[in-house]
């Protein structure tokens, strides 16, 4: 009876920290940006940043008093971000690129610009998904290609380009995005949910690489976001909900923990659906998965169809 009081009690303690540490991490941490890198550098460079969670980081880092640099494909988009960022008082550049396609010259010519800022905090957030889930032969070879050279291609040179950097200075933040589907196994999303696992994987391995040097690497793993990505064969962007959060507030939230952690899912929202989530029975949250996705290749199709 007394090791089952005592492992109650255990038990019980430990649900406390970890409550404690979600509410600490959560709702009682903002770190100041500026303070932290803008000693490293007054410029933070942004990938995919012309709509989603790339553009949503790119406007909030402006507003934090960052100048920003936004890298994308389109230029039309990218000038309409600029736009925005410089309404905040601060400089922004756009730089137009197709990481989709780029040579190792294209990627020399990038850097070339780069060296021009002062850079203090990097986001590899460029990143894409199928068009729709769906079964993995029934996916052409080209689109597994896309998938990877987008979702690791970019985040593997970004790195290594301005680490050397970073490390001269002593400091500096990489902010890489992953994904929720690199937490669990992502039937009908299989290559898509293979690239943020590698980019989990790569970032949570740089952070601790990188701390001695006092470089911060955060690796973010969101689920759902209002953006074109889950907007999927719809003609309009879905609301936000409790599962579906907003790009703004993801974005805010997700900075407010950089610098203090090595991992988050970004939104209160999403943290909680990934802490429910990881007791449920790997077996279980697959089958679960596989349902959606399959709901979500029909309804795709029949739109596609009409």
């Amino acid at each position: 009876m007394f090791i089952l009081t005592v492992l109650g009690a255990l038990t019980a303690a430990y649900f406390l920290v970890r409550f404690l540490l979600f509410v600490k991490l959560y709702f009682l941490t903002s770190v100041d940006l500026k303070a932290k890198y803008g000693k490293v550098g007054s410029w933070a460079v942004v990938t995919g940043a012309s709509e989603g969670i790339g553009h949503a980081i790119a406007v909030e880092l402006s507003q934090r008093g960052f100048n920003v640099c936004v890298i994308a494909r389109t230029k039309s988009k990218l000038d309409e971000a600029v736009a925005e960022i410089e309404s905040n008082r601060v400089k922004g550049l756009a730089i137009p690129f197709d990481f989709s396609a780029a040579t190792n010259d294209q990627y020399k010519a990038l850097f070339a610009q780069l060296d021009t800022l002062d850079i203090g905090i990097l986001v590899n957030n460029v990143g894409i998904n199928y068009d729709y889930a769906n079964y993995f032969d029934a996916v052409g070879n080209e689109v597994d290609d896309r998938l990877i050279k987008v979702n690791c291609e970019p985040m593997i040179r970004l790195s290594k380009y301005i680490i050397p950097r970073f490390k001269t200075k002593k400091g500096g933040a990489i902010v890489n995005l992953a994904s929720f589907t690199a937490t669990t196994p992502s039937p009908m999303l299989s290559t898509y949910a293979g690239t943020k696992s590698f980019a989990r994987s790569f970032s949570d391995g740089m952070a601790y690489e990188l701390a001695e040097f006092g470089i911060d690497v955060l690796t973010v793993k969101p689920g759902l976001v209002v953006s074109k990505m889950t907007q999927g064969t719809g003609s309009r962007p879905p609301k936000p909900s409790f599962t579906m959060v907003a790009a703004k507030p993801m974005a805010r939230q997700t900075l407010n923990k950089l610098g203090s952690t090595v991992e988050t899912s970004g939104h209160v929202n999403h943290a909680i659906i990934e802490s429910i989530w990881s007791w449920l029975p790997e077996g279980t949250s697959s089958k679960i998965i596989l349902g959606i996705n399959k709901t979500t290749k029909s309804k795709a199709e029949r739109k596609l169809s009409k």
